[in-house]
């Protein structure tokens, strides 16, 4: 059998149980231990029986268990980088990309290549504080969270990506020290009733859901952030594309001086707010 053979196969099952074709293409190409360039140079050449009970055995995970193919390849990429993943952590999504993209934006528009603290509230594998850290080397990047298993996910992203970032253990802020020109979260935000895929349901509980409506967590950082942010600040969060006018109720609430800036995702989603203090998004 080829590996064009066993891909073609693997696609049809996908489709037989309602799962994604690209996933499978992936986990064959990243067992392959092959860039996209030599794999699909290589589509004819013939798979061993070794190999082929491999890739059969964690196709089968992923199709009849619902295991996620980023937790059977042990990592997930994250604007161009590889980042361990684990079931203590959320797999990094295309949307928080787009996150770090306006982070970037916001950064050079309005800080001028100067040196900022910032902070990465509930960091989970790390994929939003690392990737700044190693994109603008003009951040100082500090990333926490409750979890100390997530903690201990995004110190070796930190360490095999090679980002100089530190790891705080803290419920919120808790435990964060200082005040920061930037702070970043993507906090849970599915409501607690929200029936979700049951492959979904492999990540972990805390990283998922944030209360009835979804928005609590939101309440919560906004209620407590500005002893945490210097004069000139950002705030930039990723949140439920329902869940855009309740969040800029809680910024008018309790940080009335506030600039708002809210934008739509890849997909037209209502899926990001930016929170601008002393001349940031003026």
């Amino acid at each position: 059998m080829t590996f064009e053979q066993l891909l073609k196969h693997s696609q049809k099952e996908a489709i037989k149980y309602n799962k994604e074709i690209e996933a499978v293409k992936l986990l064959l190409m990243e067992l392959s231990n092959q860039d996209p360039h030599a794999f699909y140079l290589n589509l004819k050449s013939e798979v061993n029986d070794e190999f082929k009970a491999l890739f059969e055995d964690k196709l089968t995970q992923y199709l009849k268990n619902d295991i996620p193919v980023q937790h059977l390849i042990g990592h997930a990429y994250f604007y161009g980088h590889a980042f361990l993943v684990s079931d203590a952590v959320l797999i990094p999504r295309s949307e928080t990309e787009q996150l770090v993209e306006e982070v970037l934006y916001l950064y050079d528009q309005y800080f001028e290549n100067e040196k900022v603290r910032v902070l990465d509230l509930g960091t989970g594998s790390g994929c939003i504080g690392i990737t700044l850290a190693l994109e603008e080397s003009s951040m100082e990047v500090s990333i926490s969270d409750i979890s100390l298993e997530a903690l201990e996910v995004a110190k070796k992203n930190g360490i095999k990506l090679g980002a100089n970032v530190s790891t705080v253990h803290s419920d919120l802020f808790n435990d964060i020290k200082g005040n920061f020109d930037i702070i970043v979260s993507n906090p849970p935000y599915i409501p607690d009733e929200e029936v979700i895929e049951s492959i979904v349901k492999k990540e972990p509980n805390v990283a998922l859901f944030g209360g009835s409506l979804g928005v609590d967590f939101y309440e919560k950082i906004l209620r407590n952030i500005k002893p945490f942010l210097k004069e000139k600040a950002l705030i930039a969060f990723e949140h439920g594309y329902m869940q855009k006018d309740v969040i800029r109720g809680f910024v008018e609430k309790h940080l009335p001086e506030a600039i708002i800036i809210q934008k739509k995702d890849l997909q037209q989603k209502d899926r990001f707010t930016f929170v601008g203090l002393g001349g940031v998004l003026s």
